[in-house]
């Protein structure tokens, strides 16, 4: 058996303060990470840190791009065990999108549709929500009673297959305290 990690943030920027208005759930984002230190993480989100306008495939990483601008981003870190041939195939599927990423584009649409309850799935095309959600499916790992495109960032918050290991700064995550501060979340 393997561990897997899924992690919500907010980051507080103005795309991540409409969907989390929308979502009505205190994160915003999703990504993906194989490994306990959470790097990288993978998710579809902004190309460059300083502007949400130019999206796609991104590895993300807790003091790099965005995370290091936004310092104050706020997190939930969910653990998952896998087989070793469900971890084997997450990993395939994801880095299947990574040599391929210059085909994929952020879904803007999606989000409009997901607002209003009508989501919408389009080949190439990804939210973070959706990304991650695929990818576990394509793996054989199920999670959730939805296809893919249907899932939001806040279906990930408390589903009872996932394990919260840290709820705080996400900054502080890689600093060796997610251990002390994931017994408080978990008490």
């Amino acid at each position: 058996m393997k561990q897997i990690y899924i992690i919500t943030t907010y980051t507080g920027t103005f795309l991540s303060y409409l969907i989390r208005n929308i979502s009505k759930t205190p994160y915003a984002h999703v990504s993906i990470a194989l490994n306990q230190d959470l790097a990288p993480m993978y998710s579809f989100g902004r190309l460059n840190p300083k502007t949400p306008l130019f999206a796609g495939f991104v590895e993300e990483n807790i003091n790099q791009g965005l995370y290091a601008i936004r310092k104050n981003t706020m997190c939930r870190v969910y653990s998952l065990d896998v087989t070793d041939a469900q971890y084997n195939k997450l990993y395939d599927n994801i880095m299947e999108v990574s040599r391929n990423r210059k085909k994929y584009d952020y879904d803007v649409r999606a989000l409009v549709y997901l607002s209003i309850n009508k989501p919408r799935e389009r080949e190439y095309k990804y939210v973070c929500s959706h990304f991650v959600a695929d990818m576990l499916q394509k793996s054989g790992i199920h999670i959730c009673d939805k296809n893919s495109y249907e899932i939001r960032p806040n279906d990930f918050y408390d589903l009872d297959s996932l394990n919260l290991e840290y709820e705080g700064l996400l900054s502080r995550y890689s600093t060796g305290e997610h251990s002390y501060v994931s017994k408080i979340a978990k008490a």
